[in-house]
């Protein structure tokens, strides 16, 4: 009888061995998909919106410009970072909520989500992804009108993919590069001075003094790098400022190896306020920060000193 029995223990064993592994292998496997199942290279248009701001930026001969709330060059770094971060992150497949009344516990409610579309060349859309957060390490997401919510599989993404113009637009304002300048003209309240470029020489000359400036001259260096890559994250409009109280805190023309020019206007307004008016188009005040304009105000001697090498 006790062989019996156990013969029986031993069958119903395999038998519930048997059913897990058979309920195992019908189980419906998680698959993870791209959240943008576009080509990247079908992409010529981004937007970004939100209950209170929207940004557009689009692809022009290779180009990304920004078109709204600006005309203006696009931040090359945000849409590097779309691209990394956005465009290949993923997600499962099995939905973690299908009910629209769920859409506040997962940070999609209208005012708080973060929207994305994007469009091709001909201005069809894409796709259209609806991000939320509701402070977890990872962001929930749906497709347009679908109740169904998703988790993405990366890090948050909609803290930073937002509608900022600041993060859109890209802040360079101008960008030379010491071979394609020939000579720079510079006056400001207490002095006004030329420096002329021969070769990779550089002199210095105003009313009372003309020498060469030595190589690795800092002050030389700064003035170098600053227009090189010269940045604002912000301006205003014309209507915006009260130029009855600005004054010229430097005026500096910039002569081009191809003969073209550039000319900057550097104002100020008060104590610590200054801008930029770049040739002449007073639609943009640039907002500019002291050291970018005090680089310019610098007496001869400083342009003579010779650094001493480490």
């Amino acid at each position: 009888m006790k062989k019996y029995r156990n013969l029986i223990l031993l069958i119903v064993f395999l038998l519930l061995v048997g059913l897990f592994f058979l309920l195992r292998r019908n189980e419906p496997k998680e698959t993870i998909l791209k959240i943008i199942p576009v080509d990247s290279l079908a992409i010529a248009k981004i937007q970004v919106y939100n209950a209170a701001d929207t940004v557009i930026v689009y692809k022009k001969d290779n180009t990304w410009r920004m078109s709204y709330p600006d005309e203006a060059a696009a931040n090359l770094d945000m849409i590097e970072y779309f691209f990394r971060e956005v465009f290949t992150a993923t997600y499962a497949n099995t939905a973690m909520n299908e009910h629209a009344k769920s859409l506040h516990q997962y940070g999609l409610d209208k005012d708080k989500e973060v929207q994305l579309k994007l469009f091709d060349a001909n201005d069809k859309l894409l796709t259209h992804c609806r991000f939320g957060n509701t402070n977890n390490p990872y962001d929930y997401f749906r497709y347009g009108n679908s109740r169904k919510i998703y988790q993405v599989r990366s890090q948050m993404i909609s803290g930073r993919l937002r509608p900022e113009v600041t993060s859109w637009r890209s802040p360079l304002v101008l960008s030379l590069k010491p071979y394609e300048m020939s000579g720079i003209t510079v006056s400001h309240a207490k002095n006004s001075y030329v420096l002329t470029r021969d070769k990779s020489d550089w002199y210095y000359m105003d009313k009372k003094e003309q020498f060469m400036i030595p190589h690795g001259n800092v002050t030389m260096g700064k003035i170098l790098n600053v227009l090189e890559r010269l940045d604002a994250y912000q301006y205003s409009k014309p209507t915006e400022i009260d130029k009855k109280s600005l004054k010229v805190a430097a005026e500096v023309d910039i002569n081009l190896t191809d003969k073209g020019k550039h000319k900057l206007m550097f104002y100020q307004q008060g104590e610590g306020n200054y801008y930029l008016v770049l040739d002449g188009d007073e639609s943009r005040y640039y907002h500019m920060v002291f050291d970018q304009v005090y680089r310019f105000q610098r007496h001869a001697m400083v342009f003579n000193i010779q650094e001493m090498p480490y």
